[in-house]
C-alpha cells in the first residue's frame, strides 16, 4: 500500500476523528511528498515571528510532485492548531479534509470532477491566519503583495505543476500580484470560492466551479 493509499478517505471531514487528525499530523514532518514543503513552513514561522502562523501542507496532498494547485486567500480557522490562540482551533493542516463546509465543499467537487487529491496541493496565496481569535479577516492588498515572494517559494518546490486554480477574487488578486513577478509556465483556471456563503448567494456558482475542476482534470489528462 502506497503512502497516499494510507491517507485515503471516503467522506469529506475526516479530520474531525481525533485519530485521523493524529495519524495525518505525525506524518506532516516524515512523509517524502510534503516534507520539504512542511521544512519550508517551519522556516517561515521563524522569519515572520511570533504571532503568525502558518499550517501544515497535508501529507495526504501529491506534495512537491503535484500536477495542479487550488489556491484560496488565506488560512481559515479550522485550519489552525493550537498554537495560534482562537476560541475554536482546527487541524492545524490546510487540507480538503478539515471539518468545515468550505473545505467539505472541494472535497466534494474534486470527486465529482475527478481530480485525485494525491496529485495536487491546497495552499493561500496569504499563507499566514488573519484575523483574530472571534473572526477571520481577508487579506488586503498589502498582505497580497507582501506575501507574493513567499508563493513563489513555494512554486519554486513543485517542479511538475502544470494547473493553477484561484479560487475566489483574493486569491485571483494574489495569483495577478504573484504573476506580476513571476511567469510560471502553468494553466490558470480561476473560478469562485467554494464557501458556503457564496453558494448561498450565487446558485451557479457550484456548477461553474465544477465545470473549472472538470476543465482542470482535461488539461491533466491531456499531458
Amino acid at each position: 500500500m502506497s503512502s497516499h493509499d494510507a491517507f485515503r478517505t471516503s467522506a469529506p471531514r475526516a479530520l474531525r476523528d481525533p485519530d485521523v487528525l493524529r495519524k495525518r499530523l505525525r506524518a506532516v514532518r516524515t512523509e517524502p511528498a510534503v516534507r520539504p514543503l512542511n521544512d519550508w513552513v517551519e522556516k517561515l514561522r521563524g522569519r515572520l515571528g511570533d504571532g503568525e502562523a502558518v499550517p501544515w501542507f497535508d501529507p495526504a496532498c501529491g506534495g512537491v510532485g503535484a500536477r495542479s494547485l487550488f489556491l484560496l486567500e488565506a488560512p481559515g480557522q479550522k485550519s489552525m492548531g493550537a498554537e495560534v490562540e482562537l476560541r475554536r482551533t482546527g487541524s492545524g493542516i490546510i487540507s480538503v479534509d478539515n471539518d468545515d463546509q468550505t473545505a467539505q465543499n472541494c472535497w466534494t467537487l474534486r470527486a465529482e470532477a475527478g481530480l485525485p487529491y494525491h496529485e495536487s496541493v491546497h495552499w493561500n496565496v496569504v499563507p499566514w491566519y488573519l484575523g483574530s481569535a472571534d473572526r477571520i479577516a481577508a487579506p488586503g492588498r498589502t498582505e497580497i503583495q507582501r506575501a507574493a515572494p513567499f508563493l513563489h517559494e513555494v512554486i519554486a518546490m513543485l517542479p511538475a505543476l502544470e494547473v493553477v486554480v484561484p479560487m475566489g477574487r483574493k486569491a485571483q488578486a494574489g495569483w495577478a500580484a504573484y504573476l506580476e513577478r513571476y511567469a510560471p509556465r502553468v494553466h490558470t483556471l480561476p473560478t469562485w470560492h467554494p464557501s458556503p456563503r457564496v453558494f448561498a448567494s450565487r446558485p451557479t456558482a457550484r456548477q461553474e466551479i465544477l465545470q473549472t475542476l472538470r476543465e482542470a482534470a482535461r488539461l491533466l489528462d491531456a499531458t
